[in-house]
C-alpha cells in the first residue's frame, strides 16, 4: 500500500462524515423553508374559581400560539360587578412559542356575580 491509497477505515469515515453533513444541511434547509409565525399570546380563564379564606382565586391560562418567544407579556383581569370595577395585572417575563403558563388572579368579590374579562394587553419581541 503506497501513501496515496486510502484504507477501508478511511473510506468508511469519509462516507459517514458525508452522510452527517448531508443530514445537517437538509435540516437547515427544511427549517429555512418553513417560516416562523410571530408571537401570539392569548389569555383565557382556565378553570373553576376557588374561594380561599374569603378571596376568590381565578386561574388564567396564557398560551403563545406563535412559534417565536414573547417577552414581558402583560396580562390583565377585570371584574365588573354592579358598575364597580376591580382590576389586576401580571407580567410573564418570557413565553416561548407554543408554551402555556398558568396565572392566578385574586379578587375580593365572587366573579360569578359579575363580568370577568381577561386579556393580553401587550408584549415585546425579544
Amino acid at each position: 500500500m503506497n501513501g496515496t491509497e486510502r484504507s477501508v477505515a478511511q473510506w468508511v469515515t469519509l462516507a459517514g462524515s458525508c452522510v452527517i453533513l448531508l443530514v445537517v444541511v437538509s435540516l437547515i434547509a427544511f427549517q429555512m423553508r418553513d417560516p416562523l409565525t410571530p408571537p401570539a399570546p392569548v389569555a383565557t380563564v382556565g378553570g373553576d374559581v376557588r374561594e380561599v379564606e374569603g378571596q376568590f382565586h381565578v386561574v388564567v391560562d396564557v398560551h403563545n400560539a406563535g412559534d417565536v418567544t414573547a417577552a414581558n407579556v402583560q396580562v390583565s383581569a377585570e371584574l365588573e360587578i354592579d358598575g364597580d370595577t376591580s382590576s389586576a395585572d401580571q407580567t410573564i417575563d418570557f413565553l416561548a412559542g407554543g408554551e402555556h403558563v398558568g396565572l392566578v388572579f385574586i379578587f375580593a368579590d365572587d366573579p360569578a356575580t359579575g363580568t370577568l374579562t381577561v386579556a393580553v394587553t401587550g408584549y415585546t419581541e425579544p
